[in-house]
């Protein structure tokens, strides 16, 4: 299959557009054409440069520090993100040449890499340099047996891997999105918590779902106290789109009640989507990080994390666990709708249906970005 296009059939025309069959949520074989078609091809979230690494003479160390590297699973692909003595920030494939162990396991402080299997020795620019008995292998070469190199970009703290050597680089795949969050200052932003949840749903239900505010006058009765939904909007761009949802204003006695209150930094939320499973939340006092990983054809990882300014001061406290359990309630609802929706696409009485012109273009939008991908 994965040599074969797929034809998704989504008309260009929002207009007239069916969505996608429910084939395409629910056929186990789609996902592995996925991997190798977008996952694969696509700019992917793995870490941050403020993460922690270990200690180093008793000092804590982040990515920003020299010698220091994490590991990540990347849909099914080991990835292994360094920074070398020199100070580059590198990625590589996480498989050792010889008989695909892993050349580094969770994160730390190290000037080179042994393979936890056999323990070929890898330096942190990639190349290959211990081979342990290995005397007596004719026509070997370590010179072109070194770590698989990936492409490797930053965006303020966030790192970014991409395994296609094709394609556009990361600042014009993120197009205008560095540019609208200027207004939120990143400046003293620290990791605060990170939340996995496991939906039973297929990914692109889940990214589905987030696309749209249509849906939130009945799954989301809390964020619906927040945002001002008849100005609700998106906008779609050519790799990534935005939701803006305008904070409500503050009636008179309603501080203790909401959660977001005009006067807090962004006069409204920030809801931006990068193809095909980063979401960045920018709220006004908060950056929520969403990174959706398939398990399955119908489970789904949700990778929840949260930046705050001054997060760990005791002044912050309270407004950071307001925010999570705010966002965690907001997520509880999601999934609960999510999972009843990949209940309902295997059903035989459903196969497609139509998009809302006013509220679901953003649906859209990913689903004709899966077309040409996919096709």
């Amino acid at each position: 299959m994965t040599s074969q296009p797929l034809k998704l059939g989504v008309n260009p025309r929002l207009e007239c557009a069916e969505t996608l069959a429910s084939r395409f949520y629910t056929d186990p074989a789609i996902l592995a054409v996925e991997k190798a078609r977008i996952f694969q091809r696509t700019w992917q979230l793995v870490g941050t440069l403020s993460q922690p690494c270990g200690k180093r003479n008793g000092a804590p160390q982040t990515m920003a520090d020299p010698e220091t590297y994490f590991t990540f699973d990347l849909a099914g692909e080991p990835v292994v993100v360094v920074r070398d003595n020199a100070g580059v920030l590198r990625a590589f494939s996480n498989v050792c040449r010889h008989r695909a162990g892993p050349i580094a396991e969770g994160s730390g402080c190290r000037n080179v890499l042994n393979c936890a299997y056999h323990g070929w020795t890898y330096t942190l620019d990639g190349r290959l340099i211990g081979t342990p008995e290995i005397d007596g292998v004719e026509f070997f070469d370590r010179s072109t047996m070194g770590m698989v190199p990936l492409r490797c970009e930053t965006w303020e703290q966030f790192i970014f891997v991409n395994f296609s050597d094709e394609g556009p680089s990361l600042r014009e795949y993120l197009g205008n999105i560095p540019e609208l969050a200027r207004e939120f200052s990143f400046r003293g932003l620290e990791f605060a918590e990170r939340r996995d949840y496991t939906v039973n749903c297929n990914w692109k239900v889940y990214v589905d779902n987030y696309l749209e505010g249509y849906h939130i006058p009945i799954v989301h009765p809390g964020l619906m106290k927040e945002v001002d939904y008849p100005r609700y909007r998106c906008q779609t761009f050519r790799f990534h789109s935005q939701q803006l949802g305008p904070v409500k204003p503050l009636k008179p006695g309603e501080e203790e009640q909401r959660v977001y209150t005009p006067g807090m930094g962004l006069s409204e939320a920030l809801y931006f989507w990068a193809f095909p499973n980063l979401m960045l939340n920018f709220y006004p006092d908060n950056v929520q990080i969403n990174l959706i990983v398939p398990l399955s054809h119908d489970k789904t990882l949700a990778i929840f994390e949260w930046y705050f300014h001054d997060a760990k001061s005791p002044a912050a406290r309270k407004r950071v666990a307001k925010a999570i359990e705010f966002s965690h309630t907001v997520q509880q609802e999601d999934m609960h709708i999510c999972e009843a929706v990949q209940r309902g696409l295997q059903s035989s009485t459903y196969d497609k249906g139509r998009y809302s012109v006013k509220r679901e273009n953003g649906v859209h939008h990913f689903h004709m970005l899966l077309a040409e991908f996919l096709g």
